[in-house]
């Protein structure tokens, strides 16, 4: 007979071109098998997974490592939490006080500017010469040898600017500055320093730093200016102390960075750095902190921002990780040690629960051999019993009635034994009564009573009919195959 029913079905199928071709093949039993396999192993699983089958061993040490583990957990976790917000709070002062250190170091830096400028204004030289026509030469200014003068001039009331000593006067000195709101508020008699401002052109930023021009005591003749470049205040800047990967900027009234060490990000606006948070937070308050701010290119940020003077304000950004970064660490080393402290714990709480819970199997199998009618471990027994505890105790009387046990069913034994004996006695005794006491074996008796005596020829009653001699020999012969029949 052949084999093909053990084999995947491969029917011919015809082709384009009309030759047969093999079919695909149909899936042979080896799917079924596979789910039959499946079906068999997830109730086994289920069977192990389930507390309830566990052994006394298993379930002790799942309670120590459990009584260890989660306590050391939730310590960690709460101490971690803490941790955290410390850091949290000291990163925020941290920032805090480094936004106010740079606002702090801008502002004496710019009134150190206003100083020489209320200088220069009140020079009598300077004075002279915008009081009188002009017509000599004018006064050295002088702040061109300053490192950090970009340039200085001097103007009339009506704003026309008269003395100019500047490294590029086609670009940065202009005719007049009647329009400038510096101007204005000096010629009123203030010192003011004016927003940084950026050259669209070259985007440098400067700044420019204004006082009247008079004599003490006297009324306001013209103005005197200074204007500083933005790498001298960004030095002033950057004089606050920054964790790593930490920088330092000046933003404007309208949010645009002014001063800043990157000059890529000059001219941009905060919202445009990804930093629209700190804008709106700066437009509500002189001073304040932000917590994870995102800075386009740099991740997470921490800012903190102080105002330098009104429309300026400095602005501290120090990455999160710098500050997180300690405390994370320290979250890792202590998961790890919670890892090899639990491995610990679970070994640990398997060797102990394995040596405490092995008095009680072996007063388990103990149990188990009884019930089988086998010799239980004696020894095992007394090793255990000799230990004073409960368990100990329990051992000790769980051997006695082990030996009670054993008695009792050796006495059973035997009883049953000699019951046994005293039934098949009685059993003989109940058939041989049955058999002998029917009118039958008591004829037969008589007869063979009779036919002793004739044998001895003693004389016999002629009491008998004399056909009954053929049934006398029957019964004789009956009566010797009885068992115990005597002749």
């Amino acid at each position: 007979m052949s084999d093909s029913t053990n084999q995947p079905s491969t029917a011919s199928v015809p082709d384009a071109s009309g030759h047969a071709q093999p079919a695909p093949a149909t899936p042979g039993p080896d799917g079924v098998d596979d789910v039959i396999a499946d079906a068999t192993v997830r109730p086994q699983l289920a069977e192990r997974l389930d507390p309830r089958r566990w052994s006394l061993g298993a379930k002790i040490g799942l309670a120590l490592v459990l009584a260890a583990l989660v306590p050391m957990a939730v310590l960690a976790l709460f101490s971690l939490d803490a941790g955290r917000e410390a850091v949290e709070t000291a990163q925020l002062d941290s920032v805090e006080g480094s936004a106010t250190e740079a606002a702090v170091a801008v502002r004496q830096y710019l009134d150190g500017v206003a100083v020489r400028a209320d200088q220069l204004g009140t020079r009598a030289d300077v004075v002279a010469y915008l009081t009188g026509d002009r017509s000599g030469p004018a006064p050295d200014l002088g702040e061109n040898e300053s490192n950090d003068a970009d340039s200085a001039l001097l103007a009339i009331p009506d704003g026309i600017v008269v003395d100019v000593e500047t490294d590029n006067l086609s670009e940065r000195a202009p005719r007049s500055v009647l329009s400038q709101d510096w101007f204005t508020d000096a010629q009123s008699g203030l010192i003011t320093v004016a927003p940084v401002v950026v050259n669209p052109a070259s985007g440098v930023s400067s700044v420019t730093v204004a006082a009247p021009a008079r004599n003490p005591g006297s009324g306001v003749v013209g103005v005197a200016a200074i204007d500083v470049r933005g790498l001298d205040v960004l030095n002033a800047l950057n004089q606050a102390q920054l964790a790593s990967g930490g920088q330092s900027l000046l933003v404007d009234a309208d949010g645009v960075v002014v001063v800043v060490r990157d000059s890529r990000v000059v001219g941009r606006t905060l919202d445009e750095l990804g930093l629209g948070a700190l804008a709106e937070a700066i437009d509500t308050s002189t001073l304040g902190t932000l917590t994870g701010v995102t800075l386009d290119g740099r991740g997470e940020q921490v800012a903190a921002f102080n105002e330098v003077y009104e429309g300026v304000t400095a602005v501290v950004l120090q990455p999160e990780s710098v500050f997180l970064g300690p405390i994370d660490r320290l979250g890792t080393i202590t998961w790890l040690l919670f890892g090899v402290v639990g491995l610990l714990a679970v070994t640990g709480a398997v060797l102990l629960g394995r040596r405490l819970s092995r008095p009680v199997g072996v007063l388990t199998a103990a149990a188990v051999q009884i019930e089988a009618s086998q010799p239980v471990n004696e020894e095992e027994l007394a090793r255990i019993g000799r230990s004073g505890d409960d368990v100990g105790r329990l051992a000790r009387v769980f051997a006695k009635m082990a030996e009670q046990v054993v008695v009792r069913e050796r006495k059973l034994r035997e009883q049953v034994k000699a019951l046994k004996v005293e039934i098949d006695h009685e059993r003989r005794q109940r058939a041989v009564d049955e058999v002998t006491d029917t009118d039958f074996f008591r004829d037969l008796q008589g007869r063979a009573a009779e036919m002793r005596r004739r044998a001895k020829g003693e004389p016999v009653p002629d009491t008998e009919p004399a056909e009954a001699s053929a049934a006398d020999a029957d019964a004789t012969d009956v009566a010797s195959d009885e068992p115990g029949a005597t002749s």
